[in-house]
């Protein structure tokens, strides 16, 4: 009986080893299983990470298509495209259903979706061969930090075929898109005018962009006759009057017979002054800078100063083919056509600049107030663009204006050029065209680290434009790319083109 007792106790022993090993093997197969499914599911997690990158890089990379105007069926293979490269860098033996792409022609959101699989490494043992999951993502059109520079051609031709009432409709519906009513005033979005003609009118930023210079009292004028060109563009003040002046030259004819005097130099010369309340010029007008800063950003003061509008002497008298323009002006009838006194860069028109502002009343009125004559110095209007959304600026104008600054995270400049017709007048002082200085001027804004969009509006414009080397004109040298440059020939065209702009004025950010 002992005997089967510790035979039977043995058997039971045997048996309980055995099926504790078959227990800890249990036990060890489910741990290797949570484990393994754990790293699985960990790795398929970072990698739908990796997709979810690549498909919100793609949409974005699909709107940007769309806002510089490719066709549909080119953005949808194009982000397909650019999703699968970027989703093949995963590695992993990960594949992915072609990215279904979808537009919402509402609100111009672009939608991309895809459905991944992953192999499972581990968990293959447990009969999980791979794991599933799809991916989504949504870029829309939202505007965030927005500086935007209006500049607009007042020249004489936009008083033809009712231009500038056109021009005045068409500013407006680009206001209201940009500053729609039921929109949350928070100052992130600011617009910004500028208009000009030959000149531009500084308004009551005049005396803080130009140089003044006061000239001690000199009845010999020899004051004047050395420092005559020093002075050429400044404000010039007379201490003991205290008023603005111009010199211009007189001459006293040699001859024994005044009418054989001519333009060979038979005058005995003097320079005189001319003092401001004689002349109808507009004192706050300003043409370009010259030098060293001429294409540039730089804040004025020193050597960065803006041209003062000064009336230009002209001293050849065209209509007589002789220097007697001191009649003239002397007479009180001195103009331009008669060489003797020059306004052209002393006559602007009356709108000053608007700084940026979301006040959208304000940029109405100021549209609607905007006359227009003159030439058509196109440089002005792109240089003083540049200065409203500069922040190196933000010394000029007011607190509620200065720009973001130009490395501000989610912050975009913009700048709207509209004329219609050439760049054509530049002041004599400059060296180069009104054509070159603008091309010089969008080179210089475009450049990194301004990166400054520019668009620009034809209207109208003649085919018979002034182009460069390689056939372009002005305003698609200007533009940002080919299809910142927009072309209207009609008032419905002009109010489209300017709604387009507006609605392309936008930060991409990704919805979901």
């Amino acid at each position: 009986m002992i005997k089967s007792t510790g035979h039977l106790f043995r058997r039971f022993a045997a048996n309980a080893d055995g099926n504790l090993a078959l227990l800890g093997a249990f036990v060890i197969i489910a741990i290797m299983s949570v484990v393994g499914l754990a790293v699985d599911f960990e790795f398929t997690i970072r990698q739908k990470e990796r997709v979810q990158h690549s498909v919100d890089s793609a949409v974005l990379a699909g709107a940007l298509s769309r806002q510089r105007g490719e066709a549909d069926d080119l953005v949808i293979a194009d982000v397909r495209k650019y999703a699968a490269s970027l989703i093949d860098t995963a590695g992993g033996g990960l594949s992915c259903t072609p990215l279904v792409v979808t537009f919402d022609e509402a609100s111009e959101d672009i939608h991309g979706q895809t459905v991944c699989t992953q192999p499972t490494f581990i968990s293959q043992i447990m009969g999980q061969d791979d794991m599933s999951f799809s991916v989504s993502s949504t870029s829309t059109f939202s505007v965030g930090k927005v500086d935007v520079a209006f500049v607009f051609d007042v020249s004489g031709s936009m008083n033809s075929d009712n231009r500038l009432s056109l021009l005045k409709s068409a500013a407006e519906v680009a206001f209201d898109e940009l500053l729609p009513d039921d929109q949350v005033r928070d100052g992130t979005v600011r617009l910004g005018i500028v208009t000009y003609n030959n000149a531009v009118n500084a308004g009551s930023y005049f005396n803080t962009v130009t140089r003044s210079v006061t000239i001690p009292a000199d009845t010999s004028n020899s004051n004047g006759l050395s420092n005559y060109n020093n002075y050429n563009g400044a404000r010039m003040y007379d201490q003991a009057t205290g008023k603005r002046f111009m010199y211009y030259e007189t001459g006293t004819c040699l001859e024994y017979y005044p009418s054989n005097c001519d333009q060979n130099g038979d005058y005995d010369w003097d320079v005189a002054r001319w003092y401001w309340e004689n002349s109808s010029a507009t004192d706050t007008c300003v043409y370009e800078r010259t030098g060293a800063y001429a294409a540039s950003d730089v804040p004025p003061g020193v050597s960065a100063w803006v041209g003062a509008g000064n009336p230009r002497w002209n001293f050849y008298d065209s209509d007589r083919d002789k220097y007697r323009g001191e009649n003239e002006i002397e007479n009180g009838g001195a103009n331009g056509s008669t060489g003797a006194l020059d306004f052209y860069y002393a006559e602007c028109r009356n709108t000053g600049p608007v700084p940026l502002t979301e006040n959208k009343d304000a940029l109405k009125a100021h549209v609607q107030s905007m006359t227009a004559n003159g030439g058509t110095a196109g440089h002005l209007g792109v240089a003083w663009g540049w200065y409203l959304i500069s922040p190196n600026w933000d010394s000029v104008w007011p607190l509620e204006s200065k720009p973001w600054k130009y490395d501000e995270v989610n912050a975009t400049k913009v700048v709207i050029l509209m004329t219609d017709g050439d760049f054509n007048a530049n002041h004599p002082t400059a060296g180069k065209s009104s054509f070159q200085q603008a091309m010089d001027l969008c080179d210089a804004m475009k450049a990194e680290p301004y990166n400054v969009e520019i668009y620009t509006v034809g209207f109208q414009v003649p085919t018979y434009v002034q182009k460069t080397s390689d056939g372009r004109t002005i305003l698609q040298y200007c533009a940002s790319s080919a299809s910142y440059a927009f072309d209207a020939s009609n008032g419905d065209e002009l109010k489209d083109v300017y709604k387009k702009i507006a609605q392309s004025i936008s930060d991409l950010r990704i919805k979901n």
